[in-house]
């Protein structure tokens, strides 16, 4: 039996087509990227690159598809090649484990990727990593803040000119704008308010820290939001491949 057979009724043999032939990078696997690259292998995308330079930890496990009390401690770009071959063998999977900044792009970034999907939390990676791929003619699917959040149906997608409430993006846009971007660019983001109902404890902190960029507080999260998040993503990445 086809396996994209559900796929193919609902959307048409064309878009199929379209989809199998597709070329998708997504940087970033943790809450968001895990969910949306998740819908993208399922879809029957045929390239995924997968970007990301972390390992699974046990903070991780309340949000993320491949944190699991067995993969703690293991690369998280790996395990998400493992679990896309799983879903779709004829899925051509580039690991990337690697960090995203100015200088990895050049060799993470290509002419023949279909779409971008930035699922990266860190700020001037995602301005760097949007920033590239327009300044290359590259479609990019954006998240926006996730953490803070409980209610799904606040998730609105729109283009970034459009996002509102939300302080990363408000953020990601000056910092666009002062390189010159405005609009283009898909957006994925909440109207609601963020809310921690207690501050964290030091010892839970741990995702917190990195050998790269700054360490910053970690932020209250749930599945269901960035779990949200990532299949809006993926849902209009299949869109910009399938449409005329």
């Amino acid at each position: 039996m086809n396996q994209f057979a559900r796929t193919e009724q609902l959307l048409g043999l064309e878009a199929m087509e379209k989809i199998k032939n597709a070329r998708v990078a997504v940087f970033g696997l943790g809450a968001v990227g895990s969910f949306a690259t998740e819908a993208l292998a399922r879809a029957g995308v045929g390239y995924l690159r997968l970007v990301d330079f972390d390992r699974v930890d046990a903070s991780n496990i309340n949000r993320q598809l491949y944190a699991l009390n067995s993969t703690i401690g293991r690369k998280k770009a790996k395990l998400a090649r493992e679990r896309v071959c799983d879903i779709n063998p004829l899925c051509k999977v580039d690991v990337q484990d690697t960090f995203v900044n100015a200088e990895s792009l050049t060799d993470l970034l290509s002419r023949d990727l279909d779409v971008v999907v930035d699922a990266i939390d860190g700020l001037n990676s995602k301005v760097n990593l949007i920033f590239s791929a327009v300044s290359m003619g590259l479609p990019v699917v954006s998240s926006m803040g996730a953490g803070g959040k409980t209610d799904i149906s606040m998730i609105k997608t729109g283009d970034i000119s459009q996002t509102c409430v939300c302080p990363l993006a408000r953020v990601v846009r000056q910092r666009l704008h002062r390189r010159g971007v405005y609009e283009g660019i898909r957006c994925v983001y909440s109207i609601e308010k963020a809310l921690n109902k207690q501050p964290y404890k030091q010892a839970d902190a741990v995702d917190a820290l990195s050998t790269h960029g700054r360490s910053r507080p970690p932020i209250g999260t749930i599945a269901w939001v960035p779990g949200g998040f990532g299949l809006n993503m993926a849902s209009e990445v299949v869109t910009i491949i399938t449409r005329p």
